[in-house]
């Protein structure tokens, strides 16, 4: 069964990933897309090239390159064979900047409390 992808959604209804995604070109959309595709059929076990842990928070990235174009794109599993993702970011070094990586575990944290009213880690 695959799993299910999802953007996380702040409290004002907000989509960031979302948007960030649709505001890059139609080609770039589309390798995006394929890559979220894998990760919805692949689940957990799609690893590199597509997805790398990031810390022991729980948070994975999505690692997608179009052209010269890196993206990365934050995310964790949630129950329910759940998928979200957190933040986006188009780069040209290796590693996600910390600042970037702070704004998805907020998210992370957040998501987990509204929708399980859990503290997260």
């Amino acid at each position: 069964m695959d799993w299910r992808v999802d953007f996380y959604t702040d409290k004002d209804g907000n989509k960031p990933v979302k948007d960030f995604i649709l505001g890059e070109s139609k080609k770039a959309i589309v390798e995006i897309i394929h890559v979220f595709k894998l990760l919805r059929i692949n689940n957990v076990r799609l690893g590199m090239p597509y997805v790398r842990k990031i810390d022991r928070s729980g948070l994975r990235e999505l690692r997608i390159r179009h052209g010269s174009d890196l993206y990365r794109i934050p995310f964790f599993a949630h129950t329910g064979r759940m998928f979200i993702l957190l933040h986006a970011i188009k780069k040209k070094g290796d590693k996600i900047p910390e600042g970037d990586k702070n704004i998805a575990i907020k998210r992370m944290h957040d998501y987990i409390l509204r929708h399980t009213g859990e503290k997260g880690n």
